[in-house]
């Protein structure tokens, strides 16, 4: 299926998903948040995909939401900033689907641009790439869950300063916090990410499903109930596995 924002491409096992606006430096809009929805749940849905990769096209990541969208414009669509799928619940939906999920930032992210990939399973990021959460400065709040998610990665007073003061930081500064896993030369950015990609999908689906959920899981027990947790999804696993 062929989106008018994003770009879909197989390599072997593995979704590439490409945000296609390169000449606004991959700008989200209404329609780009729909084609992003519809991209991933047709990725997850493909038995013969294993893992799936976001990235932009041309010299940016995604440079947030599109000035003339955050200013009330509509597109094609006919959809306001907000009233699209992908930013009024899609999260929810994104961040179960049970495949490997990597953000592969090949130039500056801002806003949603950033917050897009917090629920994702792993984000790398081309060195010299700079992200930034400027929405205290655009006088707009961040949604798709980050007021959870970057605090969990980053803790809640590091979330604070990026989200109220500094609102910008490398991808060296972002390695360092656990904002980004790794960061790469630009030129290996793609083949690190099919490498991570690739790795897991020679890995049982069923495994890779179970172990996301219960890390998932995890972060919200107490130890008594992360042990039953744990027990009870190896005995699933393993009927799972062996057929029974």
């Amino acid at each position: 299926m062929s989106y008018g924002t994003v770009l879909t491409e197989h390599v072997g096992p593995v979704a590439l998903l490409t945000l296609n606006r390169p000449d606004r430096l991959n700008a989200y809009t209404p329609e780009m948040g729909e084609d992003l929805a519809s991209a991933f749940r047709q990725a997850a849905a493909d038995h013969n995909v294993r893992a799936i990769i976001l990235t932009g096209a041309g010299r940016g990541f995604c440079a947030g939401a599109d000035r003339a969208c955050l200013a009330g414009a509509t597109g094609p669509s006919g959809l306001a900033l907000g009233e699209e799928e992908f930013v009024r619940d899609f999260v929810v939906e994104l961040a179960a689907i049970p495949k490997l999920t990597i953000a592969a930032f090949n130039g500056p992210a801002a806003g949603i641009g950033v917050t897009m990939t917090l629920c994702l399973d792993i984000r790398l990021a081309a060195a010299g790439v700079l992200l930034k959460l400027n929405f205290a400065t655009l006088g707009i709040t961040p949604g798709l869950g980050s007021t959870s998610l970057l605090p969990r990665l980053i803790g809640m007073g590091q979330a604070k300063k990026l989200m109220l003061c500094d609102q910008q930081l490398s991808a060296e500064h972002a390695a360092e916090l656990g904002l980004v896993e790794e960061v790469v030369p630009p030129d290996q950015l793609r083949s690190r990410a099919l490498a991570l990609a690739q790795a897991a999908a020679h890995c049982p689906p069923a495994a890779i499903a179970t172990i996301k959920a219960m890390l998932g899981e995890g972060v919200t027990l107490d130890m008594p109930e992360i042990v039953a947790n744990e027990a009870r999804h190896a005995a699933e696993l393993n009927r799972r596995l062996r057929g029974g």
